[in-house]
């Protein structure tokens, strides 16, 4: 995210070229491994494809405008949003949770901290505005990450990680191709043009490496919400690196890093 803000990467592009990478990198892989059979994997993952497709578009416009720092600290609104939802598809794991009343009480404090959290943002017109670009994002992150771990479920390790990355990226390619012959007819130029090649290339292939690892991940936890928080600790990386960089950010730093914060509490409660 920091190099696709900071190459002024177009959305397109990036997004493109991170799919074009990972059909590349799965096709060879999924040669060797053979392909999911189970029909569910493929409809789950259709649900996450288009998901994405949404999401992604959004989301990279955004780092554009607000930046990566501040975009970091408020998506984990999401996770938070499909460790509750979670609940729902895995009622059982709730049961569990409601027997350790310490562990409970702590969620519904890491909960109430969130709740407040998203008070004080409202306040400041800065973290505001980049909420109510990205709102669209924490609910389709929410529910993607559900129908991605869903997925995964129902499939070898090998087979399940790069069964999802390439046929997730296909359908992906397929459903821009359709939304772009009819909404941007410009985007093939943006993604084939020389600043799209460089910030696409660099982004897209950077941001490939973390899918694979994060659904080798999402793999092998029994709640998906515990990898994306732990993969939070990128906040940190990011609020260094903008301000070596130089971003200008008079965002609410404390409030978003609660809510960070309180994503990761969650995963130190997590039942096990």
């Amino acid at each position: 995210m920091y190099m696709h803000q900071r190459m002024a990467g177009t959305n397109v592009a990036t997004a493109v070229w991170l799919k074009i990478f990972a059909v590349m990198l799965a096709v060879p892989i999924l040669i060797q491994t053979g392909l999911p059979t189970h029909p569910l994997f493929y409809l789950l993952t259709a649900c996450a494809a288009i998901i994405w497709c949404f999401n992604d578009l959004i989301y990279f416009e955004a780092v554009k405008n607000h930046g990566a720092s501040l975009l970091a600290r408020l998506s984990p609104l999401g996770l938070i949003l499909g460790f509750v939802v979670w609940f729902a598809i895995k009622p059982e794991l709730l049961g569990r949770y409601l027997e350790d009343i310490p562990r409970f009480i702590g969620l519904c404090a890491t909960l109430l901290l969130t709740v407040s959290c998203t008070v004080f943002l409202k306040r400041c017109q800065v973290s505001w505005a980049a909420l109510k670009d990205i709102w669209p994002v924490i609910i389709a992150a929410a529910v993607g990450i559900i129908c991605l771990k869903s997925a995964v479920d129902y499939a070898p390790e090998d087979q399940g990680v790069f069964g999802y990355v390439g046929f997730e990226a296909s359908l992906m390619l397929l459903f821009y191709a359709v939304y772009f012959s009819i909404k941007r007819r410009s985007a093939g130029r943006e993604i084939f043009s020389r600043a799209g090649l460089r910030s696409g290339g660099i982004a897209g292939g950077l941001l490939l490496l973390g899918v694979v690892m994060r659904t080798y991940a999402y793999q092998s936890v029994d709640h998906p919400a515990f990898v994306s928080m732990i993969s939070m600790l990128d906040v940190i990386w990011l609020i260094i690196l903008s301000r070596l960089s130089g971003w200008k950010d008079d965002s609410n730093k404390i409030a978003g890093l609660g809510i960070v914060l309180a994503a990761l509490a969650l995963a130190f409660l997590k039942i096990r």
